[in-house]
């Protein structure tokens, strides 16, 4: 069974799905990054960055923003760092 979902503004919903937080061109791109500092596989921190954009999303679309998970918020405090990207 698949659940269709209506995005309140579905352009923004792509371009935050569409943008990614690793370089293409950085030797230890983000996601590794987060997975070493957090000790979380690398599956789990590329999950957990799709977790963050739909957190991010959330916080655009919503009148009071949103709250993050405790994992969110790990991705969210690394991505504060990479202050270009962010």
């Amino acid at each position: 069974m698949e659940t269709t979902i209506l995005l309140k503004d579905e352009p923004l919903w792509s371009r935050i799905q569409s943008f990614s937080l690793d370089a293409p061109d950085a030797d230890f791109p983000f996601s590794k990054k987060l997975a070493k500092e957090e000790r979380w596989s690398l599956d789990f921190a590329q999950k957990a960055i799709q977790e963050y954009k739909k957190f991010v999303y959330l916080c655009c679309v919503l009148p009071n923003g949103a709250s993050p998970s405790e994992t969110v918020d790990k991705v969210w405090h690394m991505h504060l760092i990479y202050t270009q990207n962010y």
